[in-house]
């Protein structure tokens, strides 16, 4: 590389460089202390009107406008007229309970209402259908879970309640229900009360499973025998006799307790015995079977406390003689009533000893 060098001594004016002398030094050092004092001034000036404006704004605000409020408390008002204030103060507590309020609103329990009776109704066609169809158990499925989520209530309880009867008495009669059914093949020396007590069943409970109209068995007879645990729950708070089978929702009947049962009454029983065409007696009177006075109808079952009920009063479940409307008619005193219908096909089905509990 070529090395510079000079014909003027101490500058480069030869090339063309321009140099910066001391006096020039001097001249934009002074320049630039200018512009920062300057800087400064400004800065300075606009911290002060800030300051000024914070001070003037906090001086507008009294105490107690920043004083924090309790949670549930409404801020202090101050306006002239004080039925205004009342007004405002009430306008900011309904808006502080509607922002609090996490219930569903009355639309919404409205919508979400017929949304459940919508599918209800979807159920109850299904399992007509099925029932119309002859396909009963598929029938019973839908209507047993159907009825576990419902309410006594609801608008289709009792049209589901029905048809399930039905349905569950449909497959009860032909035998083919595995659930209430077994087969056995009769015996030397076999009778239907000997059978019926063995399986813990009634006489009138195989004729009907296998559409017999006498007593008389031939050895080697096939019979289809009804062979299920049965429970009955009475249920007080709405009336209704609950029967279950192997602890499986069977039937639900409507039952009218008497005058002298209290809405207290429970407790643990048992069917204690039963009895056909009873007479009712009252006052020193006796009132045959199916006379006006009979007051307990066609069939009597008498039950007896079990367990911490055992010291309970007895009560008994029965029908009923009443003309007009005797599924709603009070019952005897101290006394479950149903229809001579519901009574008698109910005392076919439960033996003695069926437990009953009264809730």
């Amino acid at each position: 590389m070529a090395k510079l060098t000079s014909n003027t001594k101490g500058n480069f004016k030869t090339y063309g460089i321009k140099t910066t002398t001391d006096s020039g030094r001097r001249r934009y050092t002074g320049l630039y202390r200018f512009m920062a004092v300057l800087l400064f001034l400004i800065v300075c000036a606009a911290s002060f009107w800030g300051i000024k404006r914070h001070s003037e704004s906090r001086g507008a605000i009294s105490p107690d406008a920043v004083k924090p409020l309790p949670d549930n408390d409404t801020p202090a008002l101050t306006f002239a007229d004080e039925r205004d204030s009342d007004e405002t103060a009430a306008a900011i507590r309904e808006h502080r309970e509607r922002e609090h309020d996490t219930s569903p609103t009355t639309l919404d329990l409205q919508e979400f209402e017929q949304q459940r009776l919508k599918q209800q109704r979807k159920l109850y066609d299904s399992a007509l259908q099925a029932f119309n169809e002859r396909k009963f158990e598929q029938s019973r499925t839908i209507l047993r879970d159907m009825l576990g989520s419902m309410e006594s209530s609801d608008a289709l309880y009792d049209a589901a309640a029905s048809l399930l009867g039905r349905a569950s008495m449909n497959i009860y009669r032909s035998g083919t229900d595995s659930e209430t059914n077994v087969s056995y093949t009769v015996k030397s020396g076999d009778t239907l009360s000997r059978i019926a007590v063995n399986y813990n069943t009634s006489v009138s409970a195989i004729q009907k499973a296998n559409g017999m109209t006498t007593t008389r068995l031939n050895i080697g007879q096939k019979l289809k025998i009804p062979q299920s645990v049965w429970s009955i729950l009475i249920r007080r708070s709405d009336n209704k006799l609950i029967l279950s089978a192997n602890n499986r929702l069977f039937k639900i009947y409507n039952v009218y307790p008497g005058s002298a049962i209290s809405q207290s009454f429970s407790g643990s029983f048992k069917v204690f015995s039963k009895q056909k065409d009873p007479v009712w007696r009252e006052n020193g009177h006796s009132y045959p079977p199916g006379s006006s006075g009979n007051i307990i109808g066609s069939r009597w079952m008498a039950l007896k406390g079990t367990g911490a009920s055992e010291n309970a009063a007895g009560t008994a479940i029965h029908g009923t003689n009443r003309s007009g409307t005797p599924d709603s008619s009070p019952g005897a005193p101290g006394y479950f009533r149903m229809s001579n219908a519901d009574a008698e096909e109910l005392y076919d089905l439960v033996p003695c000893e069926t437990v009953v509990v009264i809730k």
